[in-house]
């Protein structure tokens, strides 16, 4: 099938594997929250079995852009290969909100990457590919799929993450983002004011406007005709989410199910806390190498 748009794929990623990128982050933190292991830590280093996921089941994508910290770069990338681009923060995030920690903020500058095509999907490092999946899941005929709804509702509130959100659902909220990039720059200037708090804020707070409840919002209210909003029982049909959790018999019966259904694409969530269970470790990186054992033109 040729490809109906030309479309990227862009990647946030920092590693706690960085001592110095950890005390930076700890001169800055005021809340121990805001330096969890489990949002810096490299465990099973998904991003490279996201790329080989990438490789193996997208075939319509352009280049890949990896967008970090100065001066990290994952020690397993060919950054050689002219498909893939690293891209540090202060290319394209004001000087004014540097250093940040907080991905409502690096989210809201991704516009802003030098040669980006006008339409990318956006990818967190914890997704993962399962099976073919075609340009069509995300966008048809001029329509921009929306996930992030239980019925294809567009509330206001839930561009925050409040504690009574409701439908904050990981199985909702963690998927793949397919992105214009018109789109993106116009929903980062709909409310001024609150965007400048929330990139001003070091580490992500409850009180952010949500990227990627912002933008599910924005498309929903103010680009109607160009989105069409996925409920609960249509996403599950393409989407799975699993949290990575010290429950080693849960574990095992989880990734046998991702195995058996082998959705579109599916998140990894780790929330092990600051103590993972070596055996689920152990099962975790053997599920990775047994589904994803080729590396990918992005390896050295």
């Amino acid at each position: 099938m040729p490809n109906k748009l030309e479309v990227d794929l862009v990647y946030t990623w920092v590693t706690g594997e960085d001592e110095d990128y950890i005390k930076i982050c700890q001169s800055y933190a005021d809340n121990p929250k805001d330096i969890n292991p489990e949002r810096y830590r490299d465990t099973y280093q998904l991003l490279k079995y996201s790329l080989r996921s990438v490789e193996k089941y997208l075939h319509w994508y352009r280049n890949i852009y990896i967008v970090t910290a100065r001066a990290q770069v994952p020690e397993w990338l060919d950054t050689s290969n002219p498909r893939v681009k690293l891209v540090h923060h202060d290319e394209i995030i004001d000087e004014e909100y540097l250093p940040t920690f907080n991905p409502n903020c690096i989210e809201s500058f991704l516009h802003k990457i030098p040669g980006l095509a006008e339409h990318f999907l956006y990818i967190n490092d914890d997704f993962l590919f399962g099976s073919e999946t075609t340009q069509d899941i995300f966008y048809k005929d001029g329509i921009h799929t929306i996930f992030n709804s239980l019925f294809g509702e567009n509330l206001s509130w839930r561009i925050y993450d409040g504690k009574n959100d409701l439908v904050g659902l990981g199985i909702i909220e963690h998927t793949p983002l397919f992105i214009k990039r018109e789109f993106w720059g116009a929903m980062t200037e709909l409310f001024p004011e609150k965007q400048h708090i929330t990139r001003s804020n070091k580490f992500r707070q409850p009180s952010d406007l949500m990227t990627y409840k912002f933008y599910r919002y924005y498309m929903l209210k103010h680009q109607k005709s160009s989105s069409y909003p996925i409920p609960l029982p249509e996403l599950l049909k393409v989407n799975y989410f699993h949290k990575i959790t010290n429950k080693l018999e849960v574990q095992k019966k989880a990734f046998a199910k991702i195995v058996q259904d082998a959705p579109n694409f599916y998140c990894l969530n780790d929330d092990q806390r600051d103590n993972p269970n070596p055996e689920v470790v152990k099962l975790v990186q053997s599920f990775l190498t047994e589904n994803y054992p080729a590396k990918s033109e992005f390896e050295l």
